[in-house]
């Protein structure tokens, strides 16, 4: 397992389903926003936080306008935010 889901938390789905319910958000607009499928944003929301990579998980951000960091289990050190970009 790589870095970057290692420092995943637990709960990223349900802030994710959080933050896109605030937003009056469907999954198929977040999905369109953020360049992926309405299934694969349902699979995170379930828990299934192998569907989401790095580069998933900032477009989501974007769409939702808030920190890729809010994600991660712990605030980062530098090197740890190299080895995951």
């Amino acid at each position: 397992m790589n870095l970057f889901y290692q420092l995943i938390s637990d709960n990223a789905g349900k802030k994710l389903k959080y933050e896109r319910k605030a937003w009056g958000m469907s999954r198929r607009r977040l999905a369109k926003l953020a360049y992926a499928d309405p299934e694969t944003i349902e699979d995170i929301e379930k828990g299934y936080v192998c569907m989401l990579n790095f580069n998933l998980l900032r477009n989501l951000c974007k769409a939702l306008q808030i920190s890729p960091f809010d994600f991660f289990i712990k605030q980062l050190t530098t090197e740890e935010i190299l080895a995951i970009v």
